[in-house]
């Protein structure tokens, strides 16, 4: 059976379906959209580097890991008087 075949006979047969099997069929669906936006380009490192969807949530994730484990972070104050201090430097 070639491809075009396949599409027409799974599109017959979802139009029979019952309604567990479309839902069956949409989560499988939603598992590949969500697959193939996450291998898009959302932005670029400051390197220049391209920044996939999943690379981003794999790069959050460690940050949120580092500062559970004790990393310093600064609050907006101590960034801003720190950038307004080094600006006329």
């Amino acid at each position: 059976m070639n491809s075009k075949e396949k599409r027409i006979a799974l599109s017959k047969w979802i139009l029979e379906t019952d309604e567990n099997v479309l839902n069956e069929v949409e989560a499988i669906y939603n598992v590949h959209q969500n697959e193939e936006h996450s291998s898009k380009i959302v932005g670029y490192t400051i390197d220049g580097e391209p920044l996939t969807k999943k690379n981003y949530i794999k790069h959050i994730n460690r940050i949120r890991t580092d500062v559970d484990n004790g990393a310093k972070t600064f609050t907006t104050s101590e960034v801003r008087e720190h950038v307004l201090s080094n600006r006329n430097s």
